[in-house]
């Protein structure tokens, strides 16, 4: 394409990236003693997930391969968004991009500033990429300057999760859908005194800051990721106190990373009783633990405002360094709209933006399965628009920001000094001079 060498060395340079525990490779479809025809094409695909979702995909790729048998492919399969981020840094230097990039919505807007993916539009008017069957509000989040970069492959939101079978062995009532944060800390407080062993912790992670702030009227950025979206410390130093005032409790798990989606998730395992998650997660982490886990929202917090959104769960996108972009955009079709694909992706990386997909999937679902759909439609009327992307430098303001909770939760510093501490920081990093929402 139109890159130079240059160029992608500046891509690398200048994005900043989370690191990640890097997969394996795993060609798909092709036999090494097999010699290529002069029409046959290898297609790249990279995304992240857990095993089950790469056995899925796998089988989606051999499934389109019997009526593409021209078509072969080359899976990169990691273990998160971070590891995805990382790898495409690295291949973009190399221009080895893959060309079918499962994408997060927070770091493809970096790569799409920079020319690095392609638009799709030429591939949707001639057919190529069929988006009859899907509401327009959905492609606008991949949508720039009227060009489409990035399909979204379902909705998702991020909430808690709960076992409803261990708060019943308890006895403890499951908070209602409009509950109040206080009500939920009763719950937890409740669930402690009843189960009281030292290695379970009834929330296993904290709410979701993004959300906390949202709820409150603010957010964490303001819009062109200049400076941070709230003027007043005081609406992170109560966040802090909460994690202090939890953790010292015995309430709060100690650690505000998410698990990966195994046998070891804390919901799994039954170390918590409430997690937050994104909400396509409800299916592969109830097969995992042999029992239909459940969907509960984030509780209403002092302000007054939703925080809760429906995001893109994730997107594919297609490199613009792709030498077969046209064969690439017709596997993303069928990967979007295929019944038969989707039959076997089961929606696990979100809610399908299909309606019909979305349609079939919901009616033969189990009860995991129906979970997400239940509570996406919950959130039609209760959700606010998403928030801009990160800004480039959120990887270094997340850190002073885990940095200052930490300090908070030590009792190195107060929840107001630690407050202070990160808004300082972040100001400079984000090179910006004046916060405010919206601004």
């Amino acid at each position: 394409m139109r890159k130079s060498t240059q160029k992608s060395i500046l891509a690398v340079l200048g994005t900043t990236l989370l690191a990640g525990a890097v997969g394996c490779s795993h060609p798909a479809g092709r036999n090494a003693q097999q010699t290529e025809h002069p029409e046959d094409v290898t297609l790249k695909f990279i995304w992240w997930g857990s095993e089950s979702r790469k056995e899925s995909t796998l089988k989606v790729i051999e499934l389109y391969r019997q009526e593409h048998p021209h078509v072969h492919f080359e899976t990169e399969s990691l273990a998160n968004t971070g590891a995805v981020a990382t790898q495409l840094a690295v291949q973009t230097a190399g221009q080895t991009t893959a060309d079918i990039i499962q994408a997060d919505y927070n770091f493809i807007y970096d790569y799409i500033n920079r020319d690095l993916i392609e638009p799709l539009n030429a591939f949707t008017e001639d057919g190529t990429l069929n988006l009859s069957d899907m509401d327009k509000s959905y492609l606008l989040p991949g949508t720039k300057d009227d060009q489409l970069y990035a399909m979204p492959i379902g909705n998702n939101s991020t909430m808690l999760i709960y076992d409803p079978q261990l708060l019943a062995s308890a006895g403890v009532a499951v908070p209602q859908d409009e509950y109040t944060i206080d009500e939920l800390y009763q719950t937890l407080k409740l669930l402690k005194q009843k189960i009281g062993r030292p290695d379970f912790y009834p929330l296993g992670n904290m709410i979701d800051v993004f959300y906390y702030l949202r709820a409150r009227g603010a957010s964490m950025y303001n819009k062109e990721g200049t400076a941070l979206g709230y003027q007043d410390d005081r609406l992170m130093a109560d966040y802090f106190a909460l994690n202090k005032q939890w953790r010292d409790e015995g309430l709060l798990g100690g650690s505000s990373a998410v698990a990966g989606n195994d046998k070891n998730h804390p919901i799994v395992s039954g170390h918590a009783a409430f997690y937050s998650v994104a909400t396509n997660a409800v299916s592969s982490l109830s097969k995992l633990a042999g029992r239909p886990l459940k969907l509960l929202p984030y509780p209403e917090v002092p302000g007054g405002q939703t925080g809760h959104f429906i995001k893109p769960s994730m997107f594919l996108a297609l490199s613009s360094y792709s030498k077969h972009k046209k064969e690439a955009a017709a596997f993303m079709d069928f990967f979007l709209n295929s019944e038969a694909a989707n039959d076997i992706l089961k929606g696990e990386r979100g809610v399908p933006v299909s309606g019909k997909i979305a349609a079939r999937l919901s009616a033969n679902l189990d009860e995991a399965g129906k979970e997400q759909y239940r509570i996406l439609d919950y959130l039609k009327t209760r959700s606010k628009p998403i928030d801009a992307p990160y800004p480039s430098s959120h990887v270094v303001v997340s850190k002073a920001y885990e940095l200052a909770l930490k300090q908070v939760t030590d009792g190195k510093l107060t929840p107001e000094q630690a407050a202070k501490q990160y808004s300082e920081q972040a100001k400079v990093y984000l090179g910006g001079t004046k916060g405010g929402a919206g601004k």
